[in-house]
């Protein structure tokens, strides 16, 4: 049915197959996806083996409970998954004055607009005392310039940090950080 050098360029195309399929959604968003700026909070970075990066928390990851659908607050009290698993939620935003802002955080994949793809960690009080949503992005690591990040750290310590990315359904990719 198949002789050896058949069976070797098929065992040979295989990976590669993989390696490109694993590329595709990544190359897609960065070609086609629409730009967005989200803010940034404070937080502390470095990595003394992989060299200067910052460490990147947004105001979209700790949203006010006011903006979370009634349907994700259920699914929360319900117990997702005994807290196995984050529950997979979509987080809308709109743009004001430059900066991307959530506006609602949704079960349902919105029909149009922009929109991350997120987990939902939990629905708690956070450190000013009010009640938000956790929201985790794979949004999280910039690598910088080598001998800039300590003037990336203090930027970002006093949350002077613009992140710049490519969405495109959901999935985002985080292409440029600047200072404000």
């Amino acid at each position: 049915m198949f002789n050896r050098p058949k069976l070797l360029l098929l065992a040979c195309a295989v990976p590669v197959l993989i390696l490109l399929a694993m590329c595709y959604k990544p190359l897609l968003t960065l070609s086609s996806g629409q730009e967005i700026t989200l803010q940034t909070k404070p937080v502390d970075p470095s990595d003394l083996f992989r060299g200067d990066y910052v460490i990147l928390r947004y105001e979209a990851e700790e949203i006010p409970k006011e903006l979370v659908d009634q349907d994700v607050i259920k699914q929360m009290d319900r117990g997702w998954n005994w807290g196995l698993e984050e529950l997979g939620v979509y987080v809308v935003l709109e743009n004001k004055d430059g900066i991307d802002h959530p506006v609602k955080v949704t079960l349902q994949k919105p029909k149009n607009g922009v929109y991350l793809k997120g987990k939902l960690d939990y629905i708690g009080t956070n450190g000013e005392g009010g009640e938000v949503a956790f929201i985790q992005y794979s949004l999280d690591k910039y690598y910088v310039e080598d001998n800039t990040g300590t003037k990336w750290e203090e930027a970002s310590t006093k949350g002077q940090i613009l992140a710049k990315a490519k969405v495109k359904n959901g999935y985002a990719i985080l292409t440029d950080i600047e200072m404000e």
